[in-house]
C-alpha cells in the first residue's frame, strides 16, 4: 500500500532521473532516509508508555540524532532492546519481518542484498550479508551508505548508475513488502466542530471512518498509523491537504530542532520543548505507594503518609468518606484541577477511614508523573500505568499463596480479586488517573470486575469515562485559604510581609487554589515583599504548563477556541452571547455548548451568576495567564481577537463585581451597535449574535426593539414589531409585558396596522397590573375604530375582539367608574349584547346618576334601565 509520504518523493525522483544518473542517485537517497524514518517513526510511535520511559528515550535519541546511526540503534532498541517489551503486540508481523532471519528469495534478503550491491558498486566498505539475514541489517547498511555519501563523503558521478538501479530495487522491495506500509496511515485534523476530517496517507484509511461521525475521543492533529487503535506518529509533520511532509533532521536547540522535507528540501521548526529533559530513570513520587502493606488504624494499607503540612477540608472529607463508605457506588472519582488538592484529600479519607471496619484492606496505586514542589513541578517516576502493572503490584503486596501455582497469572488474579476478595472488602485507590496509558480502557477493564462491597476511589483532571459517581473537588474555603496561608508564611517567615488586605485578594486570585497560593508566597519570600500577584503568576511559565498543558491539549478545538476567547478578553461574559458570538464563528451550537460546559467541568472557567440568574462565564486569574500565551501562538489568534472585539461590545464585569446585570450588558452592547452603525457599520452583521442572545434571554428582544423604534423609520417599526412579538412569545402576563404590547400597539399604528393596534391594547387589557383606566381606552378606541370602519376584518371577527376585552372589564368590573362604565356599555351596544349594555348603564347611574353618558345611553332603544 504506498505511502503518500514516498509517493511524494518519488514524483522528485522521476523529474531526478531525467537530469543525471547522480541526480537521480541522489534522490532515490533521499528516498530511502524518508523510509528509514518513516519506519522507525512508525514503530516508536506503537511503543506504550512505561514507568522508565523507554519510549522517550528512543524520541530524544532521533532528536538529537544527526546522522542515521542513533535511529538504526533506535529501530533496534524498539524491535529487540529493552523497549522492545512495550511495542503493541498488534505490530508483531512487522517486528517478525524485521527480525526473523530470511535466505535468498525473501524479499528481506532481496533488499539487504540489493543495498550491499549497491555499497560495492560505489567502492564503500560494508559488512558482508550472510545466506540468511534479518531485515534489522538494512538501516545500519544504508547508514552506512548515507553517511559515505550524502553525509560526509563525495560519489563519482561514473559510478552511481549501476548503484541507483540497486538502490532502486531495494528501496522498492522495502516500500511494496513491509507490513507496516501495508497497514492504514491518515492524517487527522479536529474541525472545530469537534468531528474528524481524516486525510488517507495510504490508499486505504476506513479504519479511521468512524472518527469522521463522532467528536468524544480526543486525538491531537496529526498522522496517524492504525494498529488496533488509532496511533499518533510523533514527529512526522504534515497538514490536513497533505501538502508536504516534514521530518526531523538534528540541529536539537533549547527548544526546536530542525525539520525537513524530502520531497521538497523545505525546512521548519519543530517543538522540542516536551524533549528537553534528559532520558533516564526518573525519582519516584512523594505520593507513590509502599512497597508493602502495612497497619493503618484497623486496616492494612500501603499508601504513602499524609502530609503534616495538610490542611483539613471538612465538607468535602465528609462528602468522600460518605460516598466511599455507601453501598450504591462502586467507583467515586475526584475530580479537579492539577494542584487542587485532589492526592491529599484522598490520603486524608484513607485516614478516616481506617478507624472504621468498613473495609479490610486500603490500596494505592500511583500514576504520578509530576510532583507539585514549592519550587516547581519536577517529573516522576509513575509507579503503575497498564493493568499489567496494576496487577503486578497488587500480587506483590498481598503475597497470595497461590503465587507458586503453575500457570498463575497476575491479571487474572487481580480480576478475581477484585469481584470478591480474599483479604475482605477492600478499597482501591487510582491517584492521578489521566496519566495511565489509557484511562478509559482501565476504567473499562475496573468498572467491568469490581463488585460491592469492594470499590475504588479515582482522582483525575480528566474524565472521559461513565458510570462513576463524581466530586468535584475546587478551591479552598476562605477559611481554609487564610489557615494554609498562615502555616506556609510562618513557614516561609513572611508573615509580617503580608497584610490583610493582600491575603484577600491573593485568595481571590488564586481562587482558593493551593498550590497556587503556596507558589505565590514562594515569590513573596523570594522579593521579601508583597509583588504584584498577576505579575507574580505571568513569571511562572512551568507552573502554568503544569497546572493547565494537559488539560488543555484534551480539549476539543472548539473548547480550546473558547477558553482563548475568554483569555482575549478578561471580563465575565454572559454565556449566551459567549456562545452566540462563537457559534457564529464556528457554526454548531451544540459543540460550542459542549465547548463551555467541558471548560467549566475541568474548572478551567468559573461560573457566575446576573441578579437575572443567567449564567456569565469567566476565566481565574492563573488560567487567563495561561490562556494569554496560548493565544499568543495560536494561528486562529486573528479570528479569536475578532470574535473578542464583539464581547467587549457588551462592557467590562470586574472580578469585584457582585451585583451585574444581563440586561444592562444587552443594552451597552446595543448601544455599541449604534455607535458603529453611525460609522458604516451595518446591524445585519450582528443580527445573529443578537438573535441568538434573544432566544436564551427574552428580555434582549425588548432592548432590541426600542433600538429599532428609536430608528423613527417604517422598516424600524416593523422589525420591532418582530422583536416585541417574540419577547411576547415567553411572556405576555407580566408586567414588564404589558410595556411590550403598549410598545407594540404603537408600532403597529406606526405603521397602519389598526387591527395589530387594538389587540395588542386587548391582550395588554388582561394583565393585572394594568390600571382599569387603561381598560376604559381600550374600549373607547375599539369603538372609534369600529364606528369609523378602520378593522378590515369581518363582523365576527370584531364581535370576539370587543367581547374578550368586555370579559377582562367584566372581571374587575368593581374598579369601575361611571365614566368607565359608559365606555363598557357603548361597547356592549356595539356589540347587541344589549343586557349587558343595561346593566352597566344601571350600575353607572347608581354611582353617578347625572353623568351625562350614561344618560344619553339610557335613552337608546335597546337599554333597559
Amino acid at each position: 500500500m504506498a505511502h503518500a509520504a514516498i509517493i511524494q518523493i518519488q514524483k522528485r525522483i522521476e523529474s531526478a532521473k531525467q537530469d543525471s544518473d547522480f541526480t537521480y542517485f541522489y534522490a532515490l537517497l533521499l528516498e530511502g532516509e524518508a523510509l528509514l524514518k518513516t519506519t522507525v517513526l512508525g514503530l516508536i510511535g506503537s511503543l506504550v508508555n512505561d514507568p522508565d520511559r523507554q519510549r522517550y528515550r528512543l524520541e530524544h535519541k532521533i532528536l538529537k540524532a544527526d546522522g542515521l546511526g542513533p535511529w538504526s540503534m533506535a529501530l533496534e532498541d524498539s524491535l529487540i532492546g529493552p523497549a522492545s517489551q512495550f511495542l503493541l503486540t498488534d505490530l508483531s508481523t512487522e517486528k517478525n519481518e524485521l527480525t526473523k532471519l530470511c535466505a535468498k528469495g525473501t524479499w528481506q534478503y532481496e533488499a539487504v542484498h540489493s543495498l550491499k550491491h549497491c555499497l560495492d558498486s560505489l567502492g564503500i566498505d560494508a559488512e558482508e550479508v550472510p545466506s540468511q539475514t534479518d531485515m534489522k541489517r538494512w538501516f545500519s547498511l544504508f547508514a552506512v551508505l548515507r553517511n559515505k555519501t550524502r553525509g560526509h563523503g563525495a560519489t563519482m558521478p561514473g559510478k552511481v548508475a549501476q548503484a541507483a538501479l540497486d538502490l532502486k530495487k531495494s528501496i522498492s522491495q522495502f516500500h511494496n513488502n513491509h507490513a507496516l506500509f501495508k497497514r492504514q496511515w491518515a492524517y487527522l485534523y479536529r474541525n472545530l466542530s469537534g468531528k474528524y476530517r481524516v486525510t488517507p496517507i495510504t490508499e486505504n484509511a476506513d479504519q479511521f471512518a468512524e472518527l469522521k461521525k463522532e467528536s468524544d475521543r480526543s486525538y491531537p492533529n496529526g498522522v496517524y498509523i492504525f494498529a488496533g487503535t488509532p496511533r499518533l506518529i510523533p514527529f512526522l509533520e504534515s497538514d490536513a491537504d497533505l501538502t508536504d511532509f516534514f521530518y526531523p533532521n538534528g540541529g536539537f536547540g533549547k527548544k526546536t530542532f530542525e525539520c525537513i522535507s524530502y520531497a521538497t528540501d523545505n525546512k521548519k521548526e519543530g517543538d522540542g520543548t516536551a524533549h528537553l529533559m534528559p532520558p533516564g530513570t526518573l525519582p519516584s513520587s512523594e505520593t507513590q505507594g509502599l512497597g508493602e502493606l502495612d497497619e493503618l488504624g484497623k486496616c492494612f494499607s500501603n499508601a504513602p503518609l499524609l502530609s503534616n503540612e495538610y490542611i483539613s477540608r471538612p465538607v468535602l472529607e465528609a462528602q468522600i468518606k460518605q460516598f466511599t463508605e455507601d453501598d450504591r457506588h462502586p467507583i467515586v472519582t475526584l475530580l479537579g484541577r492539577g494542584g487542587i488538592g485532589k492526592t491529599s484529600l484522598a490520603l486524608k479519607v484513607l485516614n478516616l477511614l481506617s478507624g472504621g471496619t468498613r473495609f479490610t484492606a486500603l490500596l494505592w496505586f500511583s500514576a504520578r508523573d509530576v510532583d507539585l514542589q514549592f519550587c516547581g513541578p519536577k517529573p516522576v517516576k509513575p509507579h503503575v500505568l497498564s493493568p499489567e502493572e496494576v496487577s503486578r503490584l497488587y500480587v506483590t503486596l498481598v503475597a497470595p499463596a497461590s503465587l507458586k501455582d503453575p500457570g498463575f497469572r497476575s491479571r487474572e488474579y487481580f480480576e478475581k480479586q477484585l469481584t470478591r476478595n480474599e483479604l475482605g472488602p477492600c478499597l482501591f485507590v487510582f491517584d492521578n488517573f489521566e496519566t495511565t496509558q489509557n484511562p478509559e480502557e482501565l476504567f473499562t477493564w475496573i468498572d467491568t470486575h469490581v463488585r460491592l462491597p469492594n470499590k475504588i476511589l479515582i482522582t483525575t483532571r480528566l474524565r472521559d469515562f461513565k458510570g462513576d459517581y463524581p466530586i468535584e473537588v475546587g478551591g479552598m474555603t476562605d477559611d481554609e485559604a487564610r489557615e494554609l496561608i498562615d502555616t506556609t508564611a510562618g513557614y516561609l517567615k513572611i508573615r509580617d510581609l503580608l497584610p490583610n488586605d493582600y491575603i484577600t485578594e491573593l485568595i481571590q486570585q488564586a481562587e482558593g487554589h493551593p498550590y497556587v497560593i503556596k507558589i505565590l508566597l514562594g515569590e513573596v519570600a523570594k522579593e521579601k515583599r508583597a509583588g504584584h500577584i498577576e505579575r507574580l503568576v505571568a513569571g511562572r511559565d512551568e507552573i502554568l504548563t503544569a497546572l493547565f498543558e494537559r488539560t488543555y491539549a484534551s480539549l476539543s478545538p472548539c473548547a480550546q477556541r473558547t477558553f482563548m476567547t475568554l483569555a482575549a478578553w478578561n471580563s465575565a461574559v454572559p454565556r449566551v452571547a459567549l456562545e452566540a458570538v462563537l457559534q457564529k464563528s464556528v457554526g454548531e451550537i451544540l459543540e460550542v455548548e459542549r465547548a463551555v460546559d467541558l471548560l467549566l467541568q475541568f474548572s478551567l472557567a468559573e461560573r457566575r451568576k446576573s441578579v437575572e440568574g443567567m449564567d456569565f462565564i469567566a476565566l481565574p486569574l492563573v488560567a487567563l495567564t495561561f490562556g494569554r500565551k496560548k493565544l499568543n501562538i495560536s494561528p486562529f489568534q486573528s479570528a479569536i481577537k475578532a470574535d473578542a472585539d464583539l464581547l467587549q461590545m457588551l462592557g467590562t464585569v470586574n472580578r469585584s463585581e457582585v451585583h451585574f446585570s444581563l440586561a444592562k450588558r444587552i443594552d451597552y452592547f446595543l448601544g455599541s451597535i449604534t455607535r458603529r452603525m453611525g460609522k458604516g457599520d451595518t446591524y445585519e452583521k450582528y443580527t445573529p449574535i443578537v438573535e441568538m442572545i434573544g432566544r436564551h434571554f427574552p428580555p434582549a428582544w425588548l432592548s432590541l426593539a426600542r433600538l429599532h423604534m428609536e430608528e423613527g423609520t417604517r422598516a424600524g417599526y416593523e422589525k420591532a414589531q418582530i422583536e416585541l412579538r417574540r419577547y411576547l412569545e415567553q411572556d405576555y402576563t407580566s408586567p414588564v409585558a404589558a410595556e411590550a404590547w403598549l410598545n407594540l400597539a404603537h408600532c403597529c399604528f406606526k405603521t397602519g396596522d389598526m387591527l395589530g393596534d387594538i389587540h395588542a391594547f386587548v391582550q395588554r387589557s388582561k394583565i393585572a397590573s394594568v390600571p382599569f383606566a387603561d381598560l376604559t381606552n381600550t374600549a373607547r378606541l375599539l369603538n372609534d375604530l369600529i364606528r369609523r370602519q378602520m378593522l378590515n376584518v369581518g363582523a365576527d371577527e370584531k364581535r370576539a375582539l370587543g367581547q374578550e376585552l368586555l370579559d377582562v372589564m367584566q372581571l374587575r368590573i368593581d374598579e369601575a367608574s361611571a365614566d368607565d362604565l359608559a365606555q363598557a356599555a357603548w361597547l356592549a351596544l356595539r356589540l347587541r349584547n344589549y343586557e349587558r349594555a343595561s346593566a352597566y348603564v344601571r350600575l353607572g347611574l347608581s354611582k353617578d346618576n347625572d353623568n351625562l353618558y350614561l344618560l344619553k345611553l339610557s335613552g337608546e332603544p335597546n337599554i333597559k334601565v
